[in-house]
Order: C-alpha cells, then structure tokens, then sequence
C-alpha cells in the first residue's frame, strides 16, 4: 500500500514538472518581438489558410516565423509567396504571406 503510494505522489509530481516545462516554453514564445507591419488586406481560405497583402514598415524580407500584429491579434508568418516584380507603395515592399495566427 505505501508503494502504491508512493507511485502514485511521484507520477503526479512528473506529470506537475511536464506541464511546468510545457507552460514555461509557451510563454517564452510569446515574448519573441512583434515585427513592425501594417496588414493591407487579409482573406481566410479552408484549404490554404490565411493569406494577407503586408507592408512592413522596414525594407528586409519577411522571414518564416516572424510575428507580426493587427488589432490585438498575433500572427506568425508560416510562408512567403515570391513575387517576380516588387510592388512598390510609399517606397516600402508589399508582401502576400501565408499566416497562423496565434
């Protein structure tokens, strides 16, 4: 009976430690710096996500798994469409990316 016991007071307190590390990894997600962008236009599709038109305020390419915020919602960018000739709005690029929002 005390074995059982003690069974059952150390799996709770791995499976305690396991969400522990789980919450810590997610927060520190979170605190990764939001890219500064405006989102032009956005449009949600079931089978490829959600695309956006963003122009960011600096002029480097987007990269995967950059963040960036619209109205209090987070979204990471998960791709990048190419374009064969840069659209030019205000002398900064304008960029279709797919993005997950967050």
């Amino acid at each position: 009976m005390n074995l059982l016991f003690i069974g059952v007071v150390a799996l709770s307190l791995w499976l305690l430690y396991l969400q522990y590390k789980s919450n810590a990894r997610k927060r520190s997600r979170l605190l990764t710096p939001v890219r500064p962008a405006s989102i032009l236009k956005i449009n949600s599709y079931t089978s490829f996500g959600i695309m956006a038109t963003v122009q960011f305020k600096d002029d480097a390419c987007p990269q995967l798994g950059e963040r960036i915020q619209k109205e209090g919602s987070l979204y990471k960018i998960t791709g990048v469409l190419p374009e064969n000739d840069p659209q030019q709005e205000n002398q900064q690029r304008v960029w279709d990316c797919r993005l997950e929002k967050i």
